[in-house]
């Protein structure tokens, strides 16, 4: 089955067909804020929404090191109404080493 009309096949140098029973996956890069962190989650900000249970990774640095954990966005938060950035409450799924050192560390400094 060849899809789109007359317009859309002149611009294109071959048909397209539908696809079926193909699972795709969509990298996306935002950038966030980091609200507030602990051993077991963050809050970001950020101005695009993702539904909650959106599994991702977050890149950043965190005090002198790297952190990089797996993230799960677990509940949404709602604008202000000066239109500051929705908020995410997430939790990290998992994390190498070095970001989990970089952490603890950060946090530590933090709370002295």
């Amino acid at each position: 089955m060849v899809v789109g009309d007359e317009t859309d096949e002149q611009r294109r140098r071959s048909p397209r067909v539908a696809a079926q029973g193909i699972e795709c996956r969509l990298e996306m890069r935002t950038r966030v804020r980091l609200v507030d962190i602990s051993l077991s989650g963050a809050l970001l900000a950020a101005d695009a929404p993702l539904p909650v249970g959106t599994r991702a990774q977050l890149r950043a640095g965190v005090g002198a090191g790297s952190f990089c954990p797996d993230i799960r966005v677990e509940r949404l938060g709602s604008r202000s109404d000066q239109g500051v950035a929705l908020g995410w409450g997430t939790v990290f799924l998992d994390m190498d080493e070095a970001s989990r050192r970089s952490l603890e560390n950060f946090l530590r400094k933090a709370s002295e």
